[in-house]
């Protein structure tokens, strides 16, 4: 396979919400400047976090009043969709200059590209998941991961992967989640502004998402699943993954960046 280039590997410590989305703005914005082709981030959340998505007014969707007892963080993503609750998931960002080979001109096709290492990741966990390829109509949900969309990893038509991407005239992010279980639903629920029936949102949720420990009847270590990310990247693309850290100026940016990205 043609070598598509070296890209750096960050692993990322479990961070609060605004950290996360504050570091992946800065990865995106100064993705030029790097010093690598791209780069593969995989990150963890603590505590618990509702991201909003780019639009969406906190107070359309959440008891912001049970999330602060609670200690659920809320943030808001750098790009668009709904409500997200991450805690039991593993989640990556993808961030690169334009074009590049990694990233097909067409959104399309860019989606289901790179999702295939995460395909090929979930697979060696012992999930046999399959891209969906085609979105079935569906009622606008509050919850952004129940919502049906071409671009998911599905199994079974349940989804376990949701993926989002960002564009500028020349930069690139892709950024997504991997459920890990659903054990905390009736936290998320709790927090969230419901628009029917406590049970039947539940039961639309659990009928359209699903987990990695649901679907291999195994409590896989998120670290364990990450490293399967990891090498399936390389061996998808074609890409040298170096593990290094943030630059200077990077870490400088998310900083900056993070109080943005608290929302209280």
């Amino acid at each position: 396979m043609k070598k598509n280039g070296k890209w750096r590997l960050l692993f990322s410590e479990a961070l609060r919400g605004a950290e996360n989305m504050a570091i992946d703005e800065a990865l995106f914005t100064l993705s030029e400047k790097s010093g690598y082709d791209g780069t593969l981030r995989i990150y963890f959340w603590e505590p618990a976090c509702i991201s909003l998505g780019y639009f969406q007014e906190k107070e359309k969707v959440l008891n912001t009043a049970k999330c602060k007892a609670l200690g659920v963080d809320i943030t808001r993503r750098i790009t668009g969709g709904g409500a997200i609750y991450h805690h039991s998931e593993v989640t990556y960002s993808i961030t690169t200059t334009l074009p590049s080979p990694l990233v097909p001109a067409n959104v399309d096709d860019s989606y289901k590209h790179l999702e295939e290492f995460i395909i090929n990741g979930v697979w060696k966990c012992g999930a046999e998941v399959n891209y969906r390829g085609t979105a079935r109509p569906m009622a606008k949900d509050f919850y952004c991961f129940v919502r049906p969309s071409k671009y998911d990893v599905v199994k079974k038509g349940k989804k376990l992967v949701g993926s989002a991407q960002r564009r500028s005239k020349n930069l690139f992010l892709q950024h997504g989640s991997i459920l890990l279980n659903l054990d905390e639903l009736d936290t998320m629920f709790s927090v969230l502004k419901l628009d029917h029936n406590l049970e039947k949102a539940k039961q639309e949720f659990k009928g359209n998402v699903t987990s990695l420990d649901e679907i291999t009847g195994k409590n896989l270590e998120k670290y364990e699943v990450a490293m399967r990310l990891v090498g399936e990247f390389e061996k998808t693309y074609g890409v040298t993954l170096t593990e290094d850290t943030l630059t200077p100026d990077e870490t400088k940016l998310a900083k900056t960046l993070q109080p943005k990205y608290i929302i209280q």
